[in-house]
């Protein structure tokens, strides 16, 4: 029995948009999985080690000058700098495990499954690689001014720019024309896209706390328990690489339900399949005359 492929461009409703995002990662995860280990695995290790010696360095310094305030308020005074340099790491992953999510899926739809490698998802990747990052801060910067108005506003233009790098990578246009795309595909659908994006975001939290758990219990139980206990020392290296790794391997998903979305979004409104198949029956006669 030959297994159906994941069709892309199709009208879907709420439950059917999170079961295909589901099947098409049972699917594609090899191929998938893959590509991330390749592409975005040493950024994410190397988060997960500094993010260990952060935590080390920090508990340390803190809880060994604890009679000596000085030299544990000056402490205090560097530690942003370091927060910002792990939020930079933390931003440059996402980006990667992001925008190569998206890019897969539009390869996907584009030359269908197993038509395409990895390597071509990494240079699409790379050709959009600023623009993604610079409509994700105008995205940012645009919900951060809506919500000094008022809380719903925030909230109402944040869901249809939810999907404006899915539109980024698929339609590659600029974030004028991406962001009128994004509204016009979201309306009518805009509670529907509010919950699956809600329900996707607690999806990922919900599992991402299984990953988290041996971190946090090693991590209590050693600072009770063992008077010097490090964060450096091999084993909470290996669990925090553990925790990171897992959330890491969490974060496709919220790209893969927003893009099954917006290709839904895209039938709903301009029923491109359709008109697909009518230029394929409008050319077959062509084909026969010739």
């Amino acid at each position: 029995m030959i297994e159906e492929k994941v069709v892309v461009s199709k009208k879907r409703d709420f439950s059917d948009v999170l079961n295909v995002a589901f099947a098409f990662i049972r699917q594609e995860y090899k191929k998938m999985g893959r590509m991330l280990l390749i592409y975005a695995g040493i950024p994410v290790l190397v988060q997960a080690i500094l993010a260990t010696l952060f935590l080390n360095s920090t508990m340390s310094t803190i809880l060994g000058n604890i009679n000596n305030p000085e030299v544990a308020n000056e402490f205090v005074s560097q530690i942003p700098v370091k927060v910002i340099l792990l939020v930079l790491i933390f931003v440059v992953v996402q980006v990667l495990l992001t925008g190569m999510t998206y890019c897969y899926v539009v390869l996907y739809k584009e030359k269908g499954a197993d038509n395409f490698e990895i390597n071509e998802v990494w240079d699409r990747f790379t050709g959009l690689f600023l623009s993604i990052i610079g409509f994700n801060i105008l995205s940012v910067i645009i919900i951060f001014f809506a919500a000094f108005m008022l809380f719903f506003p925030a909230i109402y233009i944040a869901v249809p720019l939810s999907l404006i790098l899915i539109v980024k990578v698929a339609e590659n246009n600029g974030y004028g024309d991406s962001f009128s795309r994004c509204f016009y595909l979201v309306r009518s659908h805009w509670w529907q896209t509010f919950g699956l994006v809600i329900v996707t975001v607690l999806i990922v939290y919900a599992i991402g706390q299984v990953f988290n758990i041996p971190a946090r219990l090693v991590g209590g139980m050693g600072g009770i328990l063992v008077e010097d206990f490090s964060f450096s020392k091999l084993p909470m290296l290996l669990i925090m690489i553990f925790s990171t790794v897992g959330n890491a391997l969490l974060a496709p998903l919220s790209p893969l339900v927003v893009s099954f979305q917006y290709f839904s979004l895209v039938e709903h409104k301009d029923n491109t399949s359709l008109l697909d198949k009518i230029d394929k029956i409008n050319e077959a006669p062509n084909s026969e005359d010739e």
